[in-house]
């Protein structure tokens, strides 16, 4: 509780710092907080804060554990913001604290104990979405894709408020605790079934699974970057954590139903998301639906869930957000320097910009599963846990849309050491180098001590 009022605090000294005319605070100010944020997670000074939340929240290592991946990602979306939005951009100030105020949404969202808390962290996180979706205001693209994030949205809120007051009314409690002792005194009630599908729903639709993916390509596409960013990495770590938190409560009734719901939801997206994104030509949008199929490779930890299975999650989810965020920044710099946002045009890459074609070629052999690289482990260790609960035929399906899907990654890598000479030279400071370097040796890093991080992680 003590991390989200300090972030709560320094997100409102953003808003302050745009009104007194002292932007350049904001950004030092927020990454200090991030960093005191970890350490408070990390040295347990959640601060006691029962008697006001009367079991609302509960700050157990799940919630710290994906608290901590997401104050961590978020650093690099915030540093990655700083190349990507120029100092006189309007409102800057006010953008820096809708990202805050969504990242609370997301510590609250792995924290709920209480289905009015899974509401209002679900509505935090997404609300300053909608508007950041939008904030490129002289860009069609990013009306379309604001417009649409916001009805999408809004339908899917519909589903989790619905399922929310079904479970209502049929216990009379919105608490978790107070549910599951009716459950063993009542049994299971049919509003109660249909109330847990409905928020499922919901689920699936944050994390733009199948059958409710088909606003993420458009919002990805027509985006900013830096919220393209955000929206693939820290909004589905943290709706991995409330979904892992959710699944917990409800898996002991009638859990073949769930595993049936979520095989078909995984191996659909895992299909889906690879077979379509090889016809991509934008490099956003093939990420949109290569985001897609990893949604589906972790939804098997979630179903195979045991011993280790959060721990496998967040190294899948913490692997795939660093070399996202490495993509992303690479291909907005290629962006804002030439103007190209297809695949084809980053062709020839390494002859002029050799640092940028290097840290482009891990992130994609790193979501291809290439070792030693961090994603090879973060796809080994959710397909290990699929063969020890016996679904081997899911651990099939993965291994093989994760081959099709590395044609695309290679195909990139392809096109980046491509000796066409028609890419120019890119302008980069020593910052950035210096950003681009970390990331590149988090990717390895992660791959060549995969124990470490996992046992961190876990």
């Amino acid at each position: 509780m003590n991390t989200i009022i300090l972030l709560a605090v320094t997100g409102i000294f953003s808003m302050f710092s745009g009104i007194f005319r002292q932007k350049q605070l904001a950004l030092p100010a927020i990454l200090i907080a991030f960093i005191l944020a970890l350490g408070m997670l990390t040295f347990g000074w959640i601060g006691n804060y029962d008697d006001i939340l009367n079991n609302m929240l509960i700050f157990d290592n799940l919630a710290i554990n994906f608290s901590l991946v997401i104050i961590f990602i978020s650093i690099f979306i915030f540093i990655m913001s700083q190349y990507y939005y120029s100092d006189d951009i309007e409102h800057l100030t006010d953008l820096f604290a809708l990202f805050v105020f969504s990242i609370i949404g997301g510590i609250l969202l792995v924290s709920f104990q209480n289905l009015t808390m899974l509401f209002l962290g679900t509505e935090i996180l997404s609300i300053p979405l909608y508007i950041l979706a939008a904030s490129n205001r002289r860009n069609l693209a990013s009306n379309e894709a604001g417009l649409k994030y916001y009805l999408m949205g809004s339908f899917a809120t519909c589903f989790l408020l619905l399922g929310i007051t079904l479970i209502y009314g049929a216990y009379g409690s919105f608490d978790l605790t107070d549910i599951h002792t009716a459950l063993a005194t009542q049994g299971i009630s049919s509003l109660f079934l249909t109330g847990v599908v409905l928020i499922l729903c919901s689920f699936i639709f944050k994390l733009s699974a199948v059958p409710f993916h088909f606003w993420a390509p458009d919002v990805y596409h027509g985006a900013p970057t830096v919220l393209t960013a955000f929206v693939s990495t820290v909004v589905k770590v943290a709706v991995m954590g409330a979904l892992l938190r959710f699944m917990a409560f409800i898996g002991n009734y009638n859990s073949e139903k769930w595993v049936i719901l979520f095989m078909l939801v995984s191996v659909a997206t895992m299909i889906f998301g690879t077979i379509v994104s090889i016809k991509q030509k934008n490099f956003k949008r093939l990420l949109a639906y290569s985001g897609m199929a990893n949604v589906g490779f972790v939804l098997i930890a979630i179903l195979t869930a045991g011993e280790g299975s959060s721990g496998y999650i967040l190294y899948n989810l913490t692997a795939y957000s660093i070399a996202s965020i490495l993509a992303f920044t690479i291909y907005s710099t290629i962006k804002s320097q030439t103007g190209i946002d297809t695949i084809k045009g980053i062709s020839g890459l390494v002859t002029h910009n050799k640092l940028l074609a290097t840290g482009l070629l891990v992130s994609m052999l790193s979501f291809a599963g290439i070792p030693p690289l961090a994603g090879f482990f973060g796809k080994y260790f959710i397909i290990f846990s699929a063969v020890k609960a016996g679904d081997t035929w899911l651990a099939v399906i993965a291994i093989l849309t994760s081959v099709v899907a590395a044609y695309n990654y290679l195909r990139i890598s392809a096109y980046v050491v491509n000796d066409n000479n028609s890419i120019p030279v890119l302008k980069i400071t020593t910052r950035y180098r210096i950003f681009i370097i970390l990331c590149i040796a988090l990717i390895i890093g992660g791959g060549i001590l995969p124990d470490q991080l996992f046992g961190l992680l876990h």
